[in-house]
């Protein structure tokens, strides 16, 4: 169960960052030159380009997050299946 528990953190963090950086990358998107604060905040060539990483990092993190759950809801019925037995 240590494995769920961990895989839960990162799933959270996952979202958390994914969506900091999407959010940074339509800031930037608004800024006098879009291409150079890109360079310059982001890390990365285009801002298109920071906000697919974003959203590619929150879907990520969701997946975790579901894989996760699926793995707690089976310990729970592992361990019930157990105890009758």
């Amino acid at each position: 169960m240590s494995f769920t528990g961990a895989a839960g953190w990162i799933a959270a963090l996952a979202v958390v960052l994914g969506g900091l950086r999407l959010v940074t990358a339509i800031f930037v998107l608004f800024t006098e030159d879009p291409s150079e604060a890109a360079r310059m905040v982001l890390g990365s060539r285009t801002t298109g380009q920071a906000i697919d990483q974003g959203l590619f990092m929150i879907v990520v993190g969701v997946c975790i997050g579901v894989l996760t759950e699926i793995s707690e809801r089976l310990g729970a019925i592992v361990e019930r299946n157990v105890d009758h037995n």
